[in-house]
Formats: structure tokens, C-alpha cells, sequence
């Protein structure tokens, strides 16, 4: 059976073709370009029983990941690869964001909502999934500078999932029947600010940690959505998350704690807020 698998060079996307490999299955890929062309996906997706749709901007904090806001990228691949679905007849998985519904409005958000809508009449499933352990991970070199930077008071709190064990669920989404949305979280429920004491621990020195009110989270995303649209509405998502607790049944079994336990030593660290 044939796979086409989108965003296959990601870090979940190469995970999902491993997984389909290892379940005596082929895949396709295709380039970023070809991703969000319909017609190209419809020749790429010829006779595959499945596509996975893994691709999207990066949520890397920082310059140099793209310019171009979520909306943008995000959504024309998503409406791309239902068209090539509908059209070519194949189940169709997309990975999706679990959210509150307060968060519906965001543009991060907004982006995949628009794709999971344009499914509702296909063979399909959305895997809504909340953060993965790679996005706190690149919290860590900050650390190891000595300063982090939060928005809001850390309290909300949310389960992020391991990409390995996400991929498997994606993987097994492709096969068979099932529910059509699948909301997938980890076995470990930690509050923002825990998350960043296990951050620390890993960095091994001390670091301190500024958290900024989310009225000013909101205006600072406002401002360098002008300048910079993925990062303003990653800032905004941020600021929303900071609001929000964003926790999903737990479908994974690796905690966080035991992915920042293999990034580097036991700690000594200490947390300096401010």
C-alpha cells in the first residue's frame, strides 16, 4: 500500500514515513512547492490508498524560518491535499492543533481550522494534537544562555506529546477505520512554569526567567505581526496559551521529563524569577 506523506523532511513527517515502513507499507513524498498544488498532489497521490498531511510553517521561535504567516502556508497545503483526497479517492489524515475554544480566533489556530473544515466530506481523520516535545526543546539554548522570557504567570497548564509516539498514532490513523478527529496529548500534565523548571534542570545553570504580563504579549505580537507575520502570530498564540490550558487524553506514553533527561545531565540548576 502507498502513503503519500506531506511535510516528509519535518521532523514529525520523517517519523510518520518510518512508521509506515515499518508497517510493510511505501511512500511518496513530494517538495514544499508541490505540497500546495493541487493538481501535483492529485498526480503524486495516483493510486495511494492514503495521504498524511504533516506539513506546515515552522514554530521555531526566532528569524530565519520563514516570513510568511500561518494562514498563508498552512492552509493552501491543507486545501491543497483535500482536493488531491477528494479527487483521487484516498483517505485523507491531517495533523491538527487541540485547542480551547477561546483560542478559535487565533491566527495560528484559524489556519488549520479552515483545512480540518474543508475535510468534513472526506474519507479523513484530524489527529488534534497539543505541543510537541522538539517546540520546548528549543527553549534550551536560551537557557543555556542564562534568560528565558514567558508570557504570562505559568500556571496554565498543558500535555505535550512525544513526536515518536505521535507519529505512530498518525500512521495508524492512515489504516483502517476509526474516529474521524483523534485529540492526542501525553501521559504528563505540567503547568508552563514546570515546564520550564525541567528546562532549566537540563541547561545545568542558573537562568533567569522574565514573564511578561499577556497584555503586553498581545501588544508586542500586534506590533511584529506588522514586520514580521509568523512571528507576531506566534506571539499571539503564545499569549493565548498563556490564558488557556490546553490538555488532551493521553494517547502517548513517553513524559517530557524522561525527553529533557536524555538532552543533557541531571541538574543542579536553580530558578530566579522576575
Amino acid at each position: 500500500m502507498d502513503v503519500l506523506v506531506l511535510g516528509a523532511r519535518g521532523s514529525l513527517g520523517r517519523l510518520v514515513c518510518d512508521e509506515i515502513v515499518a508497517r510493510g507499507h511505501r511512500t511518496r513524498t513530494v517538495s514544499r512547492p508541490e505540497a500546495r498544488d493541487a493538481e501535483a498532489l492529485v498526480k503524486a497521490a495516483s493510486g495511494a490508498a492514503a495521504i498524511i498531511n504533516c506539513a506546515g510553517a515552522s514554530m521555531q521561535l526566532g528569524l530565519g524560518h520563514g516570513w510568511r504567516g500561518y494562514r498563508a502556508v498552512d492552509t493552501p497545503i491543507g486545501l491543497a491535499a483535500a482536493t488531491a483526497a477528494r479527487r483521487v479517492g484516498a483517505r485523507l489524515v491531517y495533523v491538527g492543533v487541540h485547542h480551547a475554544p477561546a483560542m478559535a480566533s487565533c491566527a495560528y489556530i484559524d489556519a488549520h481550522e479552515r483545512v480540518v473544515r474543508a475535510m468534513s466530506e472526506l474519507d479523513g481523520v484530524v489527529v488534534r494534537a497539543t505541543g510537541f516535545f522538539s517546540a520546548f526543546a528549543s527553549f534550551l539554548p536560551m537557557a543555556r544562555r542564562g534568560l528565558l522570557v514567558d508570557v504570562g504567570t505559568g500556571r496554565t497548564r498543558t500535555n505535550p506529546i512525544d513526536e515518536h509516539d505521535l507519529a505512530a498514532i498518525v500512521a495508524e490513523s492512515a489504516f483502517g477505520d476509526g474516529p474521524r478527529e483523534i485529540a492526542a496529548g501525553g501521559p504528563q500534565v505540567m503547568s508552563r512554569a514546570e515546564v520550564f523548571e525541567t528546562i532549566i534542570a537540563v541547561a545545568n545553570r542558573r537562568v533567569r526567567v522574565i514573564r511578561l504580563p499577556v497584555w503586553l504579549g498581545d501588544a508586542s505580537a500586534a506590533m511584529l505581526r506588522v514586520v514580521h507575520p509568523r512571528i507576531g502570530q506566534l506571539g499571539k498564540f503564545a499569549a493565548q496559551l498563556a490564558r488557556h490550558d490546553v490538555i488532551a487524553p493521553a494517547l502517548g506514553t513517553r513524559t517530557l521529563t524522561e525527553y529533557f533527561s536524555t538532552l543533557g545531565e541531571e541538574p543542579r540548576a536553580t530558578l530566579r524569577a522576575s
